[in-house]
């Protein structure tokens, strides 16, 4: 085949002209996505496989359908070393500003951020950059010091602040297997979604 014209071209994250043999993935994921619009449950996916077999392309793709059907994608990248607290913060944060930019949603929004500011509980730093929660933290949400239970109650309260707006919010995490912290579920409501 001629190199030029050859259709493969690998590549981390690189989409292909085609996602062939991926149909019953995207279809399922078109699903959820559809039912989550709805304002219905539906199951978060983790995609799992050997390096190079389209695990990024098909979560972009998750992502893209997601954003045409006006809901609020996130997409973060776990890069190894860090924490699921210091991966989720500066993303989430981003995401709950613009909700609390839309008008109705902004006391939803403030309180997310508060419990934000409660599951980091501090300034985080990579290299020469800091990030910081300028929001009080709120009392008794996110803050038990329990993984699982604050990343429950945090998800719940972004969940309430995109439902309060009419959308919902579907994370879009990258290389999950980099972080260190394992959780054996994540609970969601019907307005948040992560897609792994």
């Amino acid at each position: 085949m001629d190199p030029v014209r050859n259709p493969f071209a690998p590549g981390a994250g690189t989409r292909p002209p085609e996602l062939a043999g991926r149909d019953d993935l995207v279809e399922r994921a078109e699903v959820a996505l559809d039912r989550i619009a709805l304002g219905r449950p539906a199951r978060s996916f983790v995609l799992y496989g050997l390096r190079g077999v389209g695990k990024t392309v098909l979560l972009g793709k998750i992502r893209q359908d997601a954003e045409s059907r006006g809901l609020q994608a996130v997409r973060i990248e776990a890069p190894e070393d860090r924490s699921l607290p210091a991966i989720l913060a500066a993303p989430l944060r981003a995401m709950l500003l613009k909700l609390d930019r839309m008008e109705s949603a902004k006391s939803g929004a403030r309180r997310a951020l508060a419990a934000l500011a409660s599951f980091a509980k501090l300034k985080l730093r990579y290299s020469d950059i800091e990030v910081s929660l300028d929001f009080d933290p709120l009392p008794g949400v996110a803050d038990s010091g329990d993984l699982e239970v604050d990343l429950s109650e945090l998800l719940l309260a972004v969940g309430e602040a995109a439902k309060e707006r009419g959308t919902a919010v579907i994370l879009c995490i990258d290389e999950l297997q980099y972080v260190r912290e394992r959780l054996c579920c994540i609970t969601t409501d019907r307005h948040i979604a992560v897609f792994t």
